[in-house]
């Protein structure tokens, strides 16, 4: 029986997180901002004033988008609102549905495919809304009237997100002349793997992840599935499959059993028929092309996945090169290719785009920063670091340069920048303090990609994207004149570089992305002949120096320019592209615009409150977490406004006490303070009293109002990101407290709190369990002012410090924590725990301190069939200790929690153990689950204490671009 609980509890964790991970807030915006709106028959686009132009752009392609979705779904009416943060620096995307809205990121990116990044996000996008509205018919059409918009963000759970990614991808590809699954660089990873492993990865591992193996996204994965059953089986099979899931989500596994009805085959087998087919496609393309191996230059890998990119000549004997692996962050390494060997030189902080270049032992790079207060505002500064002396300077600050390129006498930046308007611009920065020298608007505002110096510093080349797609050009610094040496076309275009008046460049013209080499009369030569593709390119008297991926990751390589030089040929209709052999049933539908796209003004006032979601009972999604079995008879409402600075919820419960019982939670997030309220009416109300005394004469329901101001702000300026939240609080209720000695009951109480709590954490790797570096420190003050009588004071402070382990992939943790209590007649309730093993004991005073090691067994990679994969095993060993004076002992009975003994000395706690536990995946849900044991020996003649543990690695529901 206790089994079955255990079981249950499992389900009902998925279902109630499930629920919840819809609710994503991606955080706000500058609070200054005046926004602007365009209404068209579908869309209510959002945006701030200064984006005007873009917001006009956006709308019209959303309806152009729209009239394209149409010939792959039935014609949906919808209304959604799109809103656009345009005060980023990374372009995303993503679809939530409680509530219901895209939003969008629109900077453009680094290294994009030649698309418009307008019409890629919209058709992206609104494909997935296409998938969401289509799940709103039969039953759960008539379960959203009972539970609004979060019952379909339930349903779209029962699709595996390699579908939702996949479609998405394939729209954007299949209704476009580009799209990601013509690049070959999508899809190298998966042929790479298919090809030098032998076999691609098992369905579930591709699904759920691993820890020992990179493995591919679903946006890779899912493409190649999607378009596969279209191809061969059915070109309407997933409309199919998402009409059966909306229509019998009661059949559990909807998908396998539409794709068997409709196909004749499961998600698996589709799987592995999909990747079969390819891997024999992609093994005959490298056989027919002759590729080659090419020289590696960086140390072994062994078994790991390590990458290295953008590797560059510095010195005589010496390569500089970033290097990311599933065991550390992205990290700046200096390379000598003779010992293979390496040294690592400096951390960087969110580095983006994988790109440095280096000139008189000076090295630039461009770092994201984050705004210290708004989540949807984010800066792109220009670094450097001289590798001789050591020293690392930020050239600016609050900067939107999206790369960076060092001049070959080190003296200057060229820089592209695009502004929150988006406007695009070619920059000249002093290499040495980072002020600005010259400012070049770009043609027509193309957007600008990977500026790079010619040889003798008088040209930038610099890849451009248009909506005809990408190009190469090259502006001169003493013209002030640009050139189109390679024009604008439907290859994926990398890299690029001037010598002497010939272009050197990456193109996937060939296929596969390889060097080309465009002489000044315009004969073009393809130079590499790589099997997955290269990236990177830079160049040193008759050597080219490049990435080339293989299925261990980017390898630093090399290859000589002398020797025969192959004409170069256009592969891009291979058969192993599987969209080449996909036509449309319908063509694109009349688009229809409904509007002249005029822009006016978004009254945020009047836009407060959006109700979304409601339930036939009552639940406190904070509690849920901790508890799925937290539900009450009752009724809840939820709203959150377009711009997630409000979010709320009121709800009716009919309590375990038997009473009506009314709750509201309200958080406003768009001022610089977040201000949190909460109210809670109706139960009983705690009576504190002994045996001897005499019952209140009146009760009253109970009442509870808390409210918190606090402050978060976020600095992130390299390696360690640091966050701090300073709040004051106050917590209200009547709670009824019998005074002895005046001989009346106390009716009324407020506690005040002040906290400080700060944190300054390393950059996590993939495999970290603990942060190899960090600091935390939470500091709380507890007083009643109005009830000293009563209550007294509380001050804790709580430290934990993070080292790394003896191994890789190890880590230490050591957590020391005090707190003082000066009681009037009651206890506060220590916030400072007790040792592991130890419970019900509230101390006085309190000192505890803890060391945890923690290490990883194995990482298995194992599954039973589709209902367990077993991702990593993991164990840790504690020690802790605590010093308590005036301890009172409890036991929890029928009438509560009640203290039995209090000593009124110092004593002395201590324990010590392991804990073993797992991280797995449960019928393939995307949510991890770490559990285990936990066992803490008092001392080693006593019985342990076991604990079970349980998590849920949620990190929010949404379909995405990314």
């Amino acid at each position: 029986m206790r089994y079955w609980s255990i079981l249950l509890y499992i389900i009902l964790s998925f279902i109630s997180q499930v629920t919840i991970a819809q609710y994503y807030n991606t955080g706000q915006d500058p609070a200054s901002l005046k926004w602007m709106q365009i209404k068209t028959g579908r869309f209510t686009v959002i945006f701030p004033g200064e984006f005007a132009s873009g917001g006009i752009d956006f709308a019209r392609s959303l309806d152009e988008s729209y009239s394209k979705l149409v010939s792959i779904y039935p014609e949906k009416k919808f209304k959604i609102p799109v809103v656009i943060h345009n005060h980023t620096v990374h372009p995303n995307g993503y679809v939530a549905w409680a509530p219901r809205r895209m939003e969008i990121y629109p900077t453009p990116e680094q290294n994009t495919i030649p698309l418009d990044p307008v019409k890629q996000l919209t058709l992206h996008e609104l494909t997935h809304v296409f998938q969401m509205t289509s799940l709103k018919k039969g039953i759960s059409d008539i379960a959203s009237v009972i539970l609004g918009e979060q019952f379909t963000g339930i349903m779209a759970a029962l699709l595996p997100l390699w579908f939702f990614e996949g479609q998405a991808v394939f729209a954007e590809t299949v209704l476009t002349e580009s799209g990601r699954g013509r690049s070959p660089s999508f899809q190298k990873q998966l042929k790479a793997i298919a090809v030098e492993k032998g076999k691609m990865y098992k369905y579930d591992k591709i699904i759920n992840g691993s820890y020992r193996d990179y493995v591919p996204d679903h946006y890779q994965t899912g493409y190649q599935m999607v378009t596969w059953a279209i191809i061969e089986h059915d070109p309407a099979i997933w409309n199919k499959v998402i009409n059966f899931t909306a229509t019998q989500p009661f059949t559990i596994n909807p998908v396998n059993i539409s794709l068997s009805r409709y196909a004749g085959l499961k998600k698996k087998t589709l799987f592995n028929e999909t990747f079969d087919t390819l891997k024999t496609l992609w093994t005959d393309e490298i056989s027919e092309n002759n590729t080659k191996n090419y020289k590696t230059l960086n140390p072994g890998k062994k078994k790991d996945y390590i990458n290295y990119y953008s590797p560059v000549f510095a010195g005589a004997d010496s390569i500089l090169a970033i290097k990311t692996s599933l065991s550390a962050p992205a990290e700046f390494v200096l390379v000598n290719p003779e010992t293979k060997t390496e040294k690592k030189i400096h951390v960087p902080g969110q580095i983006y785009p994988y790109f440095i270049t280096y000139s008189n032992n000076l090295m630039v790079w461009v770092e994201s920063q984050s705004d210290h207060r708004w989540e949807n505002r984010k800066y792109s500064v220009i670094k450097s670091k001289n590798i001789k002396s050591g020293r690392t300077k930020r050239l600016t600050r609050k900067s939107r340069y999206m790369a960076a390129s060092i001049s070959p006498d080190g003296n200057r930046i060229a820089a592209i920048e695009n502004t929150a308007g988006n406007i695009n611009k070619l920059v000249f920065l002093d290499a040495d303090n980072g002020s600005v020298i010259k400012t070049v608007p770009a043609p027509d505002n193309m957007h600008l990609q990977r500026p790079q110096w010619s040889e003798n510093g008088e040209k930038i080349s610099v890849i451009f994207l248009t909506e005809d797609g990408e190009g190469i050009s090259s502006y001169s610094v003493k013209d002030n004149k640009w050139e189109f040496p390679v024009k604008a076309g439907i290859e994926d275009l990398q890299a690029s570089f001037l010598r002497n008046d010939s272009l050197f460049y990456i193109s996937s013209l060939s296929g596969t992305d390889n060097i080309f080499l465009s002489t000044p009369d315009k004969t073009t030569f393809k130079l590499t002949e790589s099997k997955f593709g290269v990236i990177d390119l830079s160049l040193k008297g008759n050597t080219l120096l490049f990435s080339d991926y293989s299925s261990s990751g980017n390898n630093i390589s090399s290859a000589p320019l002398a020797g025969k030089i192959i004409l170069s040929t256009d592969n891009r209709d291979s058969s192993s592209y599987l969209i080449n052999r996909v036509e449309l049933s319908k063509e694109p539908g009349e688009v229809n615009s409904g509007s002249t796209y005029i822009p006016e003004p978004y009254r945020k006032w009047k836009h407060l409150f959006r109700f979304h979601s409601w339930m036939p009972f009552y639940v406190d999604l904070e509690e849920i977490k901790a508890d799925p079995s937290a539900i009450r008879p009752g009724a809840t409402i939820m709203t959150q406004n377009h711009l997630s600075t409000l979010v709320s919820s009121v709800g009716y419960e009919y309590s375990a006490e038997e009473k009506h019982v009314f709750h509201s939670r309200v958080t406003w997030m768009g001022w610089l303070p977040v201000i949190e309220s909460r109210l809670d009416y109706g139960n009983n109300p705690v009576i504190s009293k002994t045996q001897d005394d005499a019952d209140p004469s009146v009760v009253q329901p109970r009442l509870r109002f808390i409210n918190t101001v606090s402050l978060p702000l976020t600095f992130s300026s390299g390696k360690f990101s640091e966050y701090i939240r300073p709040s004051i609080s106050s917590d209200y209720r009547n709670d009824l407290i019998f005074m002895k000695d005046e001989n009346y009951y106390d009716s009324d109480q407020t506690i005040l709190s002040g906290r400080i709590f700060f944190s300054n954490v390393f950059r996590n790797a993939l495999r970290d369990i603990y942060p190899k570096w960090g600091q935390v420190i939470d500091l709380n003050y507890l007083f009643a002012p109005f009830d000293r009588n009563i209550y007294g004071t509380s001050l804790t402070i709580k430290t934990t410090f993070y080292f790394p382990g003896f191994l890789r992939d190890n880590g230490i943790r050591i957590r020391y924590e005090k707190e003082k209590q000066d009681p009037s007649r009651f206890f506060y309730g220590n916030r400072v725990l007790h040792p592991r093993g130890y419970k019900d004991i509230i101390s006085l005073e309190l000192d505890f301190m803890s060391v945890d090691y923690v290490l990883p067994i194995a990482y298995p990679d194992f599954n039973i069939s589709s209902f367990f994969y077993l991702k990593r095993i993991r164990t840790g060993l504690f020690y802790d200790y605590a010093v308590g004076t005036d301890n009172t002992y409890y036991v929890h009975d029928g009438t509560g929690q009640r203290p039995v003994q209090t000593n009124r000395f110092r004593e002395n706690f201590e324990s010590y153990g392991f804990e073993l536990l797992a991280d797995f995946h449960i019928l393939r849900i995307p949510y991890m689950i770490s559990g285990g044991v936990q066992t803490a020996w008092k001392t080693i003649t006593e019985k342990p204490a076991v604990m079970l543990l349980f998590n849920i690695n949620l990190y929010g529901m949404s379909i995405g671009r990314r």
